[in-house]
């Protein structure tokens, strides 16, 4: 795993974050499912930032110069679950999401962690194997029907 680039910040989104959120977390969902003919619109994904992005969870982000967000990610630190991770595009592959991997194994989930993946989501599934997570269990997520699998780093499926 790697280290945060010096010209970037890890901190706790704010609400001045929060307009920036719902476009780069459309970009990268649409990067990362290519075969997906139609994309929500804007309006679906800053909908969701209202109603998925707060307590219990904390969303963290990557920030250039002190205000573009480049990458974020969304934590339930009590549950140990890490509900989204995105990275920009057009900074996907310089190491951004793999440094946020190794803040939820270092500081904020250190006694292990587990997150949901897409199926079909091939890259993101050889991203977080590299990154030490484990495939254990498919299902379908309960509100969209898409198949996806369990993934774990830190812990026994049986701790879950």
């Amino acid at each position: 795993m790697s280290r945060l680039p010096p010209a970037l910040t890890l901190r706790s989104a704010t609400p001045q974050d929060l307009p920036q959120l719902a476009p780069l977390w459309r970009d990268a969902w649409a990067s990362a499912n290519p075969a997906v003919t139609t994309v929500a619109p804007l309006a679906h994904w800053a909908a969701r930032v209202d109603a998925e992005f707060g307590p219990p969870c904390t969303t963290t982000v990557l920030v250039e110069q002190g205000h573009t967000v480049r990458a974020f990610m969304v934590l339930d630190r009590a549950r140990g679950h890490l509900h989204q991770l995105f990275v920009a595009p057009g900074v996907q592959g310089q190491g951004l999401g793999a440094a946020l991997v190794q803040q939820i194994c270092e500081q904020f989930c250190p006694q292990g962690w587990t997150l949901h993946v897409a199926t079909t989501n091939v890259r993101a599934r050889r991203f977080y194997a590299r990154c030490g997570l484990v495939e254990e269990v498919v299902d379908h997520h309960p509100d969209t029907g898409r198949e996806r699998v369990l993934c774990c780093w830190g812990r026994p499926s049986a701790l879950r």
